[in-house]
């Protein structure tokens, strides 16, 4: 009787593949296969090949690597335990199959296995992780393994297996099995690493050194044994990998800069139309520096423990990017990712307003058009607008500065570096709105699209909402003298076949959006300290010792949300922070106390191994002592000196005035005089 089951169950396979073939109809074609055709997880890498985050199917992961790439090991222990005669058969063991014939007569089913190598590659690709235990099955498997040996080279077989065969851990393939079980890679593979994992796939759960260690070691044994005995290892080293101390770890999620990562994605999906769920084995090399990610996330999360329960902050966000390049080298999207909410990206939402940030764009603009210069002087007075253009509606608006102070005549420079708003508002309706608009977009600002019309004169105050990546792509501009490049998180993308589809080239990202020599005037103003001192002190966290550096704070005047942007000609970084259920930080906390702080302690740790860089003065430039204009501009009329234009009419009813009415000289007037209910407002 044994004989006869045996007979049974070899003689179709004696003629394969024409009498198995019959005997179970039509067989797959088992042509086109190949290692890197598999599907197989997305790995996304920072600039220096750290992998940052494995982007699997449902927490399931396979990652393809070349045979070549494996350790010799994991080759020889696989060969071992799985398929001693794989050099030598066809794609079947014959006494293999006598001895599961056998047992599987004694037991009266499929009890042992015998199968081969390409006979488990076959049932794994084309007839399933779990079929029903048959022996039309079997012949069917054996069938394909005979055809898949007259297609395929030996190691291009144990290639394939090695990638695809399930090792538990919701690993497929040795690459993810060998990260997942001890955070290696397969070409580092220790021996006793490597006994262990190659005995996994007979019985990955039963076998696994998380769920059962002892059955582990056991098996680890015999897989090493095997070895010994068809002369691939020595005694003594399969005694030495028997002791090894091997630490296997559960498994979990490696990711890194999750909103950079979030980010990533993103930018992959809208201009590459590439995603995870392709499985095509994408390998996807950020620009992200994890050393700098990490000393921006340690540093806004000390911010945050320090002094946010007291300013009543709680959320933060940084962008830190090399303006040379546009390339994003740092991205915190939040203070934890993980909590309720966490997930929304602060770093590259547009619903935050950027307060006094924002007036580096007015200031370019009225350099630019040539009707002011760095030390015009701007008369600092009360101002109440009978209409106000902004989000406060049709009522009377008295904008103050921060400090609710006026300051009487100071020049241009002054003006900005002290966040005064009531110049900033003189010179943004001198110059116009849709020039301060065209400048901001120009530099970097995608959220203000909507048309010129919709935007009113809290423009300049920060009253309309960006993202943080778009100021620090704003401060980029000017930190390369008027050279934009857009925010650019990718270096390179390789699909799972290792065909490159995609390498970054700054230069096909270069839009010159303010000239040289208005970008060297701005710069000028916000890396001169002294041009800040009267409302924030000198020498403070807007300063770096002993280097050159540009930078600007902003808080909304209702206190939600505070900014600090700022620059070295080799690394621009917007902060804010706020709360992202956007209730008012406490205590009068502006961008001085509240992103200061985390910009200068990160620049400041940045640059600690990069000698101090500035600009020498382009050609085109005139300069007078310490200041400079651009050319024809050094006696410019004094307009905003003198009185703002006062409207002509003693008292009006804000629902039957006309435009004409709210106009003189081309300019939005004021009331002379303070009506009641008037609204006021600040920002610094």
């Amino acid at each position: 009787m044994i004989l006869s089951a045996l007979l049974i169950f070899a003689l179709p396979l004696m003629a394969v593949p024409a009498i198995a073939a019959e005997s179970v109809g039509s067989l797959p074609a088992v042509d086109g296969l190949s290692s890197s055709g598999f599907k197989q997880d997305m790995l996304i890498f920072d600039r220096h090949g750290t992998l940052i985050d494995d982007i699997g199917d449902h927490g399931d992961h396979r990652i393809v690597v070349p045979l070549k790439s494996m350790s010799p090991y994991i080759r020889q222990a696989t060969i071992a335990i799985e398929d001693k005669t794989f050099y030598k058969n066809n794609g079947i063991d014959f006494g293999g199959i006598a001895r599961a014939a056998i047992a599987d007569y004694t037991h009266h089913h499929i009890a042992q296995g015998g199968s081969t190598i390409s006979q488990q590659l076959v049932k794994q690709v084309f007839i399933g992780p779990n079929p029903p235990p048959t022996i039309q099955r079997k012949i069917r498997e054996a069938a394909l393994a005979v055809d898949l040996n007259g297609r395929y080279s030996k190691d291009q077989i144990l290639e394939m297996y090695l990638n695809t065969i399930y090792y538990g851990s919701q690993s497929y393939g040795i690459e993810a099995a060998a990260r997942a079980f001890y955070h290696t890679t397969s070409h580092d593979l220790t021996l006793g690493q490597a006994a262990m994992l190659a005995g996994l796939p007979q019985a990955p759960t039963q076998n696994s050194p998380l769920i059962n260690p002892t059955q582990a070691k056991v098996r680890q044994l015999d897989v090493l044994n095997a070895m010994v005995a068809q002369k691939m290892i020595t005694p003594a080293q399969a005694l030495t990998a028997e002791n090894e101390k091997l630490q296997a770890f559960y498994p979990s999620n490696p990711l890194q800069a999750p909103h950079f990562v979030d980010y990533v994605l993103q930018v992959l999906k809208q201009q590459f139309h590439i995603s995870p769920s392709d499985r095509k084995g994408y390998r996807v090399y950020t620009t992200l520096d994890l050393n700098l990610q990490n000393l921006a996330e340690t540093v806004v999360r000390n911010q945050i423990n320090s002094h946010g329960n007291y300013y009543d902050f709680h959320d933060g966000a940084l962008v830190a990017m090399d303006p040379r390049t546009g390339q994003v080298l740092a991205m915190v999207g939040g203070a934890d990712y993980y909590r309720p909410g966490g997930q929304i990206n602060m770093a590259t939402t547009t619903t935050r307003q950027p307060g006094s940030s924002f007036k580096m764009f007015t200031y370019t603009a009225a350099i630019e058009s040539g009707r002011l210069n760095m030390i015009s002087p701007i008369r600092d007075q009360p101002m109440v607008f009978p209409v106000w253009g902004g989000n406060l509606g049709d009522k009377p608006y008295a904008p103050l500065n921060y400090d609710k102070r006026y300051h009487g005549t100071v020049p241009l420079k002054i003006a900005m570096g002290n966040s005064l708003n009531i110049p900033a508002l003189k010179v943004e309706l001198s110059i116009g709105i849709p020039a301060v608009l065209d400048m901001a977009r120009r530099m970097g600002v995608t959220s203000l699209n909507n048309t010129d019309s919709n935007y009113g004169p809290s423009l300049t105050l920060g009253g309309y909402g960006v993202s943080p990546l778009d100021m620090a792509t704003g401060a980029s501009t000017l930190a390369t003298l008027g050279l934009r490049h857009r925010p650019a998180p990718i270096l390179h993308i390789q699909d799972g076949l290792g065909n490159t589809k995609f390498n970054y080239d700054p230069a096909h990202n270069e839009f010159r959006a303010v000239s040289q020599q208005v970008s060297f005037i701005i710069d000028s103003i916000m890396s001169d300290d002294r041009n800040r001192c009267m409302e924030f002190g000198c020498g403070g966290d807007l300063t770096l010792p002993g280097r050159h550096v540009a930078a600007k704070t902003g808080t909304t005047q209702d206190f939600r949300d505070n900014w600090t942007v700022g620059f070295t000609p080799t690394l621009a970084t917007a902060v804010w922070v706020g709360n992202s259920d956007w209730h008012p930080l406490a205590h009068n906390s502006t961008g001085i106390v509240g992103a200061a702080p985390i910009w200068h302690q990160f620049m400041t740790q940045a640059l600690a191994q990069q000698p101090d860089q500035w600009y020498g003065v382009p050609a085109g430039l005139d300069q007078v002592g310490g200041n400079f204009f651009l050319p024809g501009t050094e006696s410019l009329p004094p307009t905003l000196a003198g009185p703002w234009p006062t409207c002509r009419f003693r008292s009006y009813n804000p629902n039957t005035i006309t435009d004409a009415q709210l106009y003189v000289n081309g300019l939005p007037c004021i009331l002379g005089y303070m009506p009641r209910g008037v609204r006021a407002g600040t920002s610094g």
